[in-house]
């Protein structure tokens, strides 16, 4: 492992999320760029206060990163993708750390960005930090507290293995005869199959075109494809299960917010518990939506295989973190004897070491 990796903070920010047609078609609030910016100046100045002695930060067209940190003390270098605008910026972003072995990584996004972080680096050490449309994977907190927890971690002040928790994902492999391929994909929260025949905008909108989805987190509390899940059969990060709901009539109508402040009836035909590692096959033309992004095209005569595996990033609880430092009184600062006390302990071995 690279020596510089044991005091590394890698910040990875999505400049797109948050901005999505869905802010066209329904009451979802937008994040700003300015927003952002705050955000990761916090983080960065909390994970330096901390003890981080590097920085690998994301950039990209906006400049997002360059701006918050100006004035800035602090080594900091920046991780350029490959410009492409899409969700591939943050995957290679991610990558990129990974392969410089960054220590943890703090990424600003929604559920579609934590999933292309897991895709570049799929078990990285993450705080998800939510500034999306879709929030089921990040959390709500405060960029201060996930700059200074990142960087106790990354410093090994706390162990990783500690404060954090393996997450789950949707496993999904889609077998096309007509391709002569098959492609193997990842979801954070859930995978649903559309009936479009194309990606378009990607976010989910129509609710009369889901036919299916599998989750491995479903909250009623949530918005989107995950809360449908969740308004059947919850599942926490913590269950080991995930469960399939088919749409169709035949059984229980649903009411739903499939976007922000938007809601939809749903007829559901079904709905069947999914045991960990336990792989199910599911058909139907259409394309595969990734925690609620139209991502993967499915012809006819394709098999879509989805399971349920706890293989997702390690996801570091700040709370647990702190606790932890504070217990450890990892914040406390040496009173002036002690300090002086320490300085007098130095001078005697110095000259000891001098006789």
């Amino acid at each position: 492992m690279d020596p510089r990796a044991s005091s590394t903070v890698g910040i990875i920010v999505n400049p797109h999320a948050g901005k999505d047609i869905r802010r066209l078609t329904s009451g979802a609030s937008q994040t700003p760029d300015a927003t952002k910016i705050g955000i990761l100046r916090r983080v960065a100045a909390g994970a330096l206060e901390q003890g981080a002695d590097r920085l690998v930060m994301s950039s990209d067209s906006h400049r997002l990163a360059e701006r918050a940190v100006a004035g800035l003390g602090g080594s900091i270098e920046y991780v350029e993708g490959p410009r492409t605008g899409s969700h591939l910026d943050t995957i290679a972003c991610a990558e990129t750390m990974w392969k410089q072995d960054v220590g943890t990584v703090v990424a600003l996004g929604g559920d579609g960005t934590c999933r292309d972080v897991a895709t570049g680096w799929p078990d990285v050490p993450l705080i998800a930090i939510s500034t999306g449309t879709n929030n089921v994977f990040p959390a709500a907190i405060d960029g201060t507290a996930a700059g200074v927890a990142a960087a106790l971690v990354a410093t090994g002040s706390v162990q990783l293995d500690e404060v954090s928790a393996r997450s789950k994902r949707v496993s999904i492999h889609i077998d096309d005869p007509s391709k002569s391929s098959v492609v193997h994909e990842e979801a954070l929260v859930e995978a649903a199959l559309i009936s479009t025949t194309f990606v378009g905008a990607r976010a989910v909108t129509d609710p009369s075109s889901v036919r299916w989805v599998v989750a491995c987190l479903a909250d009623p509390a949530s918005t989107g494809l995950s809360g449908v899940a969740g308004r059947l059969h919850p599942i926490g990060r913590g269950d080991d299960a995930g469960v399939l709901i088919r749409l169709g009539s035949g059984g229980r109508r649903l009411r739903v917010p499939l976007a922000p402040g938007t809601f939809a009836t749903l007829d559901v035909a079904s709905v069947e518990p999914l045991p960990m590692a336990t792989p199910i096959e599911l058909g139907g033309r259409g394309v595969i939506a990734y925690d609620g992004e139209r991502t993967s095209p499915v012809a006819d005569d394709a098999t879509v295989t989805v399971s349920i595996e706890r293989s997702g990033p390690q996801v570091i609880d700040v709370r647990t973190v702190m606790a932890t430092a504070a217990a450890d009184h990892r914040f406390d600062v040496a009173t002036d004897d002690q300090a002086s006390s320490a300085s007098t302990t130095t001078a005697t071995r110095t000259d000891s070491d001098g006789d």
